[in-house]
């Protein structure tokens, strides 16, 4: 028998609510402290997930005054993805992890959720006093979405007051050519729906692509109540329901793929009000040039963020780490041949990235497996 969704938004979402701040109680904002955040910029400690500067504005509790954080979502410990690129832009960061055991960085419900859980947590978590702009990424510096754009790349240059929302992806503009996904019908769906109508009758509803990273401002995530995110991330926390809605075939051996989550992919741009389908107008067209190395960053004109990344951040020059960088990529491309493409920039380039990735996975897997066995062989003995 199929649940009955709209019963289940009436009825257990309160619950869930109430279940869910147990876990994960919203921060409540004191009053805020005489503090000047102008020249916050970025000073992470990779031993402690932290960073100096979110962290003095949190004890303040002035994270309000903030012009812009980046919020990254990680997980296991070390951290899967190697953080230290965060040094080389100038953005206070706050590290949202799956790991246990790391204060406030920690994510209570453990590895479930993906980035969605994570991002939908900081929303709930800092409303009182969410910065003025977020710009939320996961934890790698390049990746196949982002083809040849180094994230500290983006954020080094990125035209952050310009928007209310914009992807840090380089998605296709213009064109169908973005993957479209029947509506299922999961209570995030529903709730979804709740707010924004019935996406299912709305032609190319669901056009986007995987691995949402984007950049959008308080104002944009206030459009919608509190209520709605906190039911949201109650749902996305909820193993035994994502369980239910596991996606069958290819994925049967991850337990948190759940419909939900790729449906959240695709819906983030809808909750922000945004246009279906990516404009040029709004992104840039042509094959981008790096503006520290010359580099070409794209071989696809249509997969352009030229005009998202072309703002130096002057903060920069506050921090000695992104400032070197900065030199470090001038004196590199001054070196190199004209018309030379960044790492990433062309798909072959992420095949056999992906293999190396995908072998590397795999030993690790057996390197955490092997410890896990020789730990059990020592309690027996």
């Amino acid at each position: 028998m199929k649940e009955d969704y709209r019963w289940f938004w009436c009825g257990l979402v309160a619950a869930a609510i109430v279940a869910f701040l147990d876990t994960e109680p919203s921060f409540q904002a004191q009053a805020t402290e005489s503090w000047d955040a102008d020249g916050a910029y970025c000073q992470y400690d990779p031993q402690t997930l932290g960073e100096k500067s979110f962290d003095t504005a949190y004890e303040k509790n002035a994270t309000s005054q903030l012009k812009m954080v980046v919020v990254v979502s990680s997980f296991a410990w070390p951290p899967a993805e190697d953080l230290s690129w965060l040094n080389e832009q100038p953005w206070p960061v706050f590290v949202s992890t799956k790991a246990q055991g790391h204060g406030y960085h920690s994510e209570p419900w453990g590895n479930v959720g993906w980035d969605v859980a994570s991002y939908l947590r900081f929303i709930v978590h800092f409303w009182e006093v969410l910065p003025e702009r977020i710009a939320f990424v996961h934890g790698h510096n390049m990746a196949w979405h982002q083809a040849g754009y180094k994230m500290s790349y983006i954020l080094r240059n990125l035209c952050w007051d310009r928007y209310d929302y914009v992807s840090l992806n380089t998605n296709p503009q213009d064109t169908k050519d973005w993957k479209s996904t029947a509506s299922s019908r999961s209570g995030v769906v529903t709730l979804v729906e709740e707010e924004l109508g019935d996406l299912t009758k709305k032609p190319t509803a669901y056009y986007d692509r995987c691995c949402q990273q984007f950049l959008v401002s308080r104002a944009a995530i206030k459009s919608r109540p509190l209520q709605f995110w906190q039911t949201l991330l109650a749902l996305m926390t909820d193993r035994d329901r994502l369980a239910k809605n596991r996606v069958k075939g290819v994925f049967d051996k991850r337990p948190n793929m759940a419909i939900d989550l790729p449906f959240m992919e695709e819906a983030w741009h809808h909750i922000f009000n945004q246009p279906k389908i990516v404009q040029r107008k709004v992104y840039g067209m042509g094959l981008d040039i790096n503006m520290e190395t010359g580099e070409q960053m794209i071989t696809e004109p249509h997969h352009s963020l030229a005009r998202v990344a072309q703002c130096p951040v002057m903060l920069c020059q506050d921090s000695d780490t992104c400032r070197a960088k900065v030199l470090e990529e001038r004196q590199r491309g001054a070196s190199l041949p004209r018309g030379s493409l960044a790492d990433g920039a062309d798909v072959k380039y992420w095949k056999v990235e992906r293999k190396k990735q995908m072998s590397a996975s795999r030993d690790k897997r057996r390197s955490m497996d092997s410890s896990v066995a020789q730990e059990q062989l020592h309690d027996l003995a």
